[in-house]
């Protein structure tokens, strides 16, 4: 039985392939004039995979404590994604986004939740996440206007500091700014706007290793400043991309499996 929900009740982590290494991370251009739509470009090459299985986990810390919950993530070119929490509070749940649809599977209560609209936007398993936030397949070009502002040190690195500015108001921030390593080619801090000019998110990626041929943060991040000593870390133990996955790990029916 499939239930619809606008308002999720899990409250466990999720990813960030994680998705963080599958958040926007631009790329840095090598030789010639940089431009923000080259920049952007080398970037989602380096960020895109045919196949990939990321095993992690999240740290969540609010004024309760901090939450461990360890997952794998399984995702496929055009948007799929497979999360399922193996270890702590939320052990056995999972969470398949299908295109712009997302199930919630409970194993305590044997149902499926459907999420739609609004909801994508809220918290991600009590993360600092949304689902929007790690499971947003379009190109960073199609979602928002890009301006190189120039070059600026992070952490003691070059990079490139971009602005994004989002084309339509359904986007979770209407404005990003981006700093990129020139030499590794990913995003190793960004804060996220609301439409009002509002900085809701902070994040910062590191421990960036090479994985088959791509720059991957095995280490993020992410602050909402909207609400105090909140944070959540995401790390992950094992990358692997481009790699033979089965079907029926994007299948809804096969949630309960």
């Amino acid at each position: 039985m499939i239930k619809t929900d606008a308002r999720p009740r899990i409250r466990a982590s999720a990813i960030a392939t994680l998705f963080v290494a599958l958040a926007a991370a631009p790329l840095a251009a090598q030789s010639g004039r940089a431009t923000a739509e080259s920049i952007v470009k080398r970037l989602e090459a380096n960020q895109v995979f045919d196949t990939s299985r990321f095993e992690a986990r999240l740290s969540v810390t609010n004024s309760f404590g901090t939450t461990d919950n360890d997952f794998t993530t399984w995702q496929r070119k055009g948007g799929d994604t497979l999360v399922e929490i193996t270890t702590g509070p939320d052990r056995g749940q999972k969470v398949l986004r299908q295109g712009q649809n997302i199930y919630l599977f409970y194993p305590d209560a044997d149902e499926v939740i459907w999420l739609k609209g609004t909801a994508l936007k809220n918290s991600m398993m009590g993360s600092d996440f949304s689902y929007e936030d790690l499971t947003n397949d379009k190109t960073i070009l199609d979602r928002f206007t890009v301006t190189l502002e120039g070059e600026e040190d992070f952490g003691g690195r070059p990079c490139w500091r971009l602005t994004l500015v989002a084309k339509t108001r359904a986007e979770t921030y209407a404005k990003e700014e981006l700093w990129v390593d020139k030499a590794l080619d990913v995003t190793v801090h960004a804060i996220l706007y609301s439409a009002s000019g509002k900085a809701l998110r902070d994040m910062v990626s590191s421990d960036i290793r090479p994985v088959g041929g791509k720059n991957l943060p095995y280490k993020t991040v992410m602050k909402d400043l909207l609400k105090k000593n909140s944070t959540t870390v995401m790390s992950i133990a094992k990358a692997e991309i481009d790699i033979p996955i089965p079907d029926r790990y994007f299948n809804r029916e096969e949630l309960s499996w």
